[in-house]
């Protein structure tokens, strides 16, 4: 009975973010063209929207592959030809967009289930989530079996604030919450270590150390995984590597419907003119600019006819990139010894490792390698490099210590290859950001936004915020030409107290 109450408290767990008018026609008559600039997932969301409509979309990236974080590539080492990747992704239950795209370009067949949430503490001790309850509410009780919360969590006059987690509210949560990093909203609430851990992780999957992390940001992003949904903190993986499993779908998508994609094209030329949009010499009536922050800063910057158009340029250029990260991918002659650990695992950082992805146990290509190396292949990531950590062979060296730390059993281990990354392109979720961040939908006509980075009226986080953005881009430019739009819909968008 009280399932089925909070159930419909929170509207079955589904809301819809639009009403498609559906006397409106599907598709595109007469002849408009749209530049996509970035072709991460905000910009193939946007691409296959419009060119699954009749539009001419011209989709240009800078990279020779498409996915952007979801992008997939070839090196060489050794004398080997292999393939590497930005970095692990989950795909959530709660991403309800990006899977039905997945479903309707074919790819979802390759997603499987993870096996746990997982975290390592010190001390060869770990704590696993799978057997919590799904029930928001009542998921949050369960916690009380791993010392998380306990009675006293919410009854403490110093707790209070806690009901602040159930209680998210667009109105009122960044209103308050916003101007207060996760660091001081714990040490004034006088967070229990446990539960500081969890949301210290929550916090760097943001790539934001707690003292940066905007509570707000955070409520929301406990309410999109935890608080909102019956799927729980589970989720599936992509069982190949993303170019086969994912964008090689995307490429057929856009391919069938006449999409023009510009690969290892950069953006050199960027204007606003009366008539539309001048991209690398070409007139387009609408432009979608889908690129990471760090990237529309500097493309902003030099673009021509935007001038008159102040709120937008300060907007942009007042966007703030996450600090360094880093993403160490091992190929070895070891294995770890506890086999019963999921493909992905947090750790309780000691100054630099947050995660350890096991890619011999998901990926069919790693896994392949390794069967025929006998080794296991494995991915460090740190999610904010420590800011005394400047070099990459000292980032490199501290990864690989806490690796050891976790693992002591692959002490000694031969590294056959390794590919590092140290980058600083995530948006930055940290305090006092939201009420300049711009939407999608710009002052400027024909001009919109997409990205994880952009302020919307939902929920959503990291990959289904990208895939969402570009999806709602779409719809706005569905609408200027009188079709119909895509039916878009997000878990609900207030708190279960809320």
């Amino acid at each position: 009975m009280l399932k089925k109450l909070i159930g419909k408290k929170l509207q079955n767990y589904r809301v819809n973010l639009n009403e498609p008018d559906i006397s409106h026609p599907v598709n595109l008559i007469s002849r408009k063209s749209v530049a996509v600039i970035g072709g991460g997932i905000a910009g193939i969301s946007a691409a296959c929207n419009l060119a699954e409509r009749g539009f001419e979309v011209h989709l240009f990236e800078k990279e020779n592959f498409l996915g952007g974080k979801v992008g997939s590539w070839m090196f060489e080492s050794n004398g080997e030809t292999l393939r590497t990747e930005h970095g692990f992704h989950g795909f959530f239950r709660q991403y309800l967009n990006l899977r039905n795209f997945l479903q309707k370009i074919g790819a979802y067949k390759h997603l499987i289930p993870i096996d746990d949430y997982t975290i390592l503490f010190d001390k060869d001790k770990k704590q696993g989530f799978k057997d919590l309850d799904n029930t928001p509410l009542l998921n949050v009780l369960s916690l009380r079996k791993y010392g998380i919360v306990d009675w006293k969590t919410f009854l403490n006059p110093m707790g209070l604030p806690f009901i602040n987690l159930l209680n998210f509210n667009f109105s009122t949560t960044y209103k308050n919450f916003d101007g207060e990093s996760f660091a001081s909203f714990a040490k004034r609430t006088r967070m229990n270590e446990k539960m500081r851990l969890v949301f210290n992780s929550f916090a760097r999957a943001f790539f934001a150390e707690p003292e940066d992390m905007s509570m707000a940001e955070l409520i929301k992003s406990f309410h999109f995984y935890f608080l909102s949904n019956e799927d729980g903190l589970l989720y599936d993986v992509l069982d190949s590597d993303f170019q086969s499993s994912f964008i090689a779908y995307v490429e057929a998508f856009l391919q069938k419907h006449n999409a023009h994609i510009h690969y290892s094209t950069p953006v050199t030329e960027f204007a606003k003119s009366e008539n539309g949009f001048t991209v690398n010499g070409s007139l387009f009536d609408y432009c979608v600019l889908s690129t990471d922050v760090k990237h529309t800063k500097r493309l902003i910057a030099r673009a021509n006819g935007f001038e008159k158009y102040a709120q937008t340029l300060h907007q942009l250029s007042s966007l703030k990139q996450s600090g360094r990260y880093a993403v160490l991918r091992l190929w070895t002659n070891k294995f770890e010894a506890d086999k019963t650990l999921p493909f992905f695992i947090f750790t309780d950082r000691l100054k630099c490792l947050d995660s350890v992805t096991l890619y011999h146990k998901m990926e069919k290509e790693s896994a392949e390698w390794s069967k025929k190396n006998n080794g296991g292949i494995f991915e460090l990531h740190s999610y904010a490099v420590p800011k005394d950590l400047v070099s990459d062979s000292e980032v490199v060296e501290h990864l690989l210590n806490e690796l050891y730390h976790y693992f002591p059993e692959l002490k000694g281990m031969k590294i056959f290859h390794e590919y590092f990354q140290h980058r600083d392109d995530f948006p930055g979720f940290h305090t006092n950001q939201y009420a300049n961040r711009p939407e999608v939908k710009t002052e400027i006509p024909g001009f919109y936004l997409a990205g994880d980075w952009v302020k919307m009226n939902n929920c959503t986080m990291l990959m289904e915020a990208a895939y969402t953005s570009g999806a709602i881009a779409a719809n706005y430019i569905l609408q200027t030409e009188g079709l119909r739009e895509n039916q878009l819909v997000s878990v609900p968008l207030k708190g279960i107290l809320a």
